[in-house]
């Protein structure tokens, strides 16, 4: 499901945005049509065929991403070089391809292993989309990159990367420009969120089901909520138009509420209540969803 959901997003980003950015056009829509396919296939097969499958598919859905990277890593249309953001991104997807690739060698999927994808990712697009929502530059483009590395090796590690994603932590949230936003306060308490919940994980390295889940659903999923540049990319390509959507907090609280309660829950309290943490994150992830996009269509009637 994570490189289903993210691939998605990551698939519009390279294919459809940043290669128009680059090359003036979207990459060809065959190579489209069989990225989505493979990225959907491989989902499905994780949840109902077979891993082996799920990996073949994913692997081929990154294999194609490998192979429009050329668009971006030469020059761009009107004379640009690749930035640091093209080179983060293209090396997210070897690294993640190699990451599947392994798996699939090894015969079975490694969960925590494959959250290299999508948290790597982040610190791609970060690079280049975090200025639109603190309203700070990256100053200093090498933080942002030494925390890359030091957060896959870390994440890559696992039990024994803690103080390899600490630094890479702080390299981040340094670089990013949080601490000292000029921007709105939604993006910003999301994100700031995010941060913490890459911080709880980086710490708590020893509790299988936190990391996970504080990185899966804390920091991917408000950096998802918070980054809206990225979800307003897949409306633009969609309905031909800038699209600006009004936030709501009832995704947020709903999804962090249920979060902390499965982390009491880890910690060992034992009340009826916290039986509703995973409904709580399932409902506010697809809140989420539902009312940004019910908003869209709303300003395209």
């Amino acid at each position: 499901m994570i490189y289903g959901f993210f691939g998605a997003l990551i698939g519009n980003e390279v294919l459809v945005a940043l290669s128009v950015e680059w090359s003036g056009k979207t990459a060809d829509n065959r190579l489209i049509a069989v990225y989505l396919s493979s990225a959907i296939l491989g989902s499905i097969s994780f949840l109902f065929l077979s891993q082996q499958l799920g990996l073949i598919s994913i692997l081929l859905s990154m294999g194609i991403l490998l192979y429009h990277s050329k668009e971006y890593l030469g020059v761009s249309k009107i004379g640009l070089s690749p930035t640091t953001y093209n080179w983060l991104l293209f090396y997210s997807i070897m690294i993640s391809s190699a990451i599947v690739a392994f798996q699939l060698g090894l015969g079975c999927a490694i969960p925590y292993i494959n959250l290299i994808f999508p948290a790597s990712m982040i610190l791609a697009v970060m690079d280049r989309d975090i200025a639109l929502v603190t309203g700070v530059k990256i100053a200093r483009h090498w933080e942002n990159v030494l925390a890359f590395i030091l957060l896959a090796i870390g994440m890559g590690i696992y039990p024994n990367g803690s103080i390899l994603m600490i630094l890479a932590w702080i390299l981040s949230f340094h670089a990013s420009g949080l601490y000292r936003f000029k921007g709105r306060r939604y993006p910003i308490l999301h994100l700031g969120i995010a941060w913490i919940y890459l911080l709880i994980a980086s710490i708590l390295v020893f509790s299988y089901d936190i990391y996970i889940h504080a990185i899966a659903v804390g920091f991917l999923f408000n950096t998802v909520f918070g980054v809206d540049v990225v979800m307003m990319d897949l409306f633009v390509n969609a309905f031909n138009r800038r699209i600006h959507v009004k936030p709501s907090y009832i995704p947020f609280i709903l999804l962090n509420v249920g979060l902390t309660m499965r982390f009491l829950y880890n910690f060992g309290l034992s009340i009826p209540i916290l039986l509703l943490a995973s409904p709580l994150q399932g409902i506010g992830i697809l809140s989420f969803f539902v009312l940004t996009l019910k908003q869209v269509v709303r300003l395209n009637e």
